[in-house]
């Protein structure tokens, strides 16, 4: 058995410093390491590489690193460690929305710390280091949990280190978010004493949110550049009222009197919790050093050139309690460049475009189920 994962960072302190050609050859001897780390430990893994023919022997790009569609995991529960050497272990689920069944992914001690110093450097990169109050367009319980957490609880606490004093603004009733605005004004004086401050929500419960805001003619001043109201996920019940990432932008930044640039979208998967894509300036999206992106074509799943559109497979060193380190997705994006972003980051810049057509990625997984049904 390989004693020892590879470890995801090298001595680059910023998480955009590496180009992309010398990130290659590092990268894929990684992911080539914790390939076979996953392998050795997880049978049901095992048997998918088995079931693809995948050689980790014959791997000489990224392009050509095994996959697993990540519907696998709302079927599977694939786990690299023992639970019972693990009393720590942390179980993050999917908000499900579009099947109703949540992807499981699993954490231990050690990929939990990976996890968090990924999403800090990342973090830092956009936000700076400076703690400031952090508004939290959501209430408490979505955060609580000891083993098991939701993509937006996990989303809320992986900002908590910018938190000077943190703010939940709403409450649940009856099953239903509602703006507590006691709470909020409590938030803004906060926010203002400080002069800059950190919010965070769920795309759709942030707009829904300051839409109702715009409505009862609140607007708030005094804010600087270092002022952020980020948000993820979502985007699908916006699209169906025609709300676009300008408009959104714009009503949200409107409403505390800053720039819509300040208003960040980020894009990530609980499949690859700890690796976040927030916007640039620009409206790319950038890969660290210690992941990539993949597009590949929807129907041939070879890997398409930048420029064209395609389902988007994700890859990063962080997990060792699950095999979720290489996934391909039912979401669509392109490669926009590499290296060249005006923002100034190297790596790959990507844009993302949509979900895929309701179908079912294919991959070695399914050959398993097929063969487990027999």
């Amino acid at each position: 058995m390989s004693k020892q994962a590879p470890s995801p960072f090298t001595n680059h302190h910023d998480a955009y410093s590496m180009g992309q050609e010398g990130k290659e050859v590092w990268l894929l001897n990684g992911m080539r390491q914790l390939t076979e780390w996953h392998r050795e430990r997880c049978m049901e893994y095992d048997r998918f590489l088995l079931s693809s023919g995948a050689d980790n022997n014959h791997i000489q790009r990224l392009d050509q690193l095994p996959y697993l569609p990540t519907s696998i995991f709302k079927k599977f529960d694939l786990l690299s460690v023992d639970p019972e050497q693990h009393p720590k272990l942390k179980t993050v689920q999917s908000s499900s929305t579009s099947s109703g069944v949540p992807s499981r992914i699993f954490q231990d001690e050690a990929t939990s710390y990976r996890q968090k110093k990924s999403v800090q450097s990342i973090f830092d990169s956009f936000l700076g280091t400076e703690r400031r109050p952090y508004i939290i367009f959501d209430a408490m319980e979505t955060a609580r949990g000891k083993n098991s957490m939701s993509a937006r609880g996990a989303a809320i606490m992986s900002l908590m280190g910018y938190a000077s004093r943190f703010y939940f603004v709403m409450d649940l009733c009856d099953g239903q978010l509602v703006l507590n605005e006691e709470r909020l004004i409590e938030a803004v004086e906060a926010a203002k004493e400080s002069g800059d401050f950190i919010a965070y929500g769920f795309t759709y419960i942030l707009y829904q949110a300051h839409e109702m805001l715009q409505r009862q003619g609140h607007s708030f001043e005094g804010f600087g550049n270092q002022t952020f109201l980020i948000h993820s996920g979502g985007w699908k019940t916006l699209q169906n009222i025609a709300v676009d990432k300008g408009s959104f932008n714009d009503a949200v930044s409107s409403v505390w009197n800053i720039s819509p640039e300040q208003v960040i979208d980020f894009y990530g998967l609980v499949e690859q919790t700890g690796v976040i894509y927030p916007d640039c300036p620009y409206g790319n999206k950038h890969v660290p050093y210690y992941a990539d992106v993949i597009i590949r074509d929807p129907h041939t799943l070879q890997a398409l050139p930048t420029g064209e559109v395609g389902l988007i497979q994700l890859m990063n060193l962080l997990p060792l309690a699950s095999p979720n380190h290489s996934v391909i997705t039912d979401d669509m994006g392109k490669i926009v460049g590499v290296d060249d972003c005006p923002c100034g980051r190297k790596g790959k810049a990507f844009q993302f475009a949509g979900r895929a057509p309701k179908a079912e990625v294919r991959g070695c997984g399914d050959v398993y189920a097929e063969e487990q049904g027999k």
